[in-house]
């Protein structure tokens, strides 16, 4: 739940940013100066709630070897299954028929 309202706060600030700014380059210029260091918070965060979803999803132990290894087999079995479902969401969104079918809809402008 705290993710979710991180997360709704960095948007609500990105959209802000973004239209309070009058020069719409010069957010894409600082966030092309700051890429770097964007990617780098975003994969500490990614990692860190994801840490956090595993820890308490499964109730592992960080304070001996065995519960280390069996946070970091879980962690990747996790990482695995989001890149699982990411493919099964990308193949069935191109197996799709995006076109319209223009006998259905006969759209005449006047």
């Amino acid at each position: 739940m705290l993710s979710w309202w991180i997360i709704a706060i960095l948007a609500v600030v990105l959209f802000f940013i973004i239209f309070k700014t009058q020069d719409l380059v010069y957010v894409f210029a600082l966030i092309k100066k700051n890429l770097f260091l964007i990617l780098l918070i975003t994969l500490f965060l990614f990692v860190s709630f994801s840490v956090y979803k595993i820890s308490t999803t499964y109730g592992v132990d960080y304070t001996s070897f065995d519960g280390l290894l069996k946070a970091g087999k879980l962690y990747f079995l996790w990482i695995k299954g989001v890149f699982v479902n990411l493919g099964k969401i990308t193949g069935y969104a191109v197996q799709q028929d995006w076109v319209l079918n223009n006998a259905t809809t006969n759209l005449t402008i006047k």
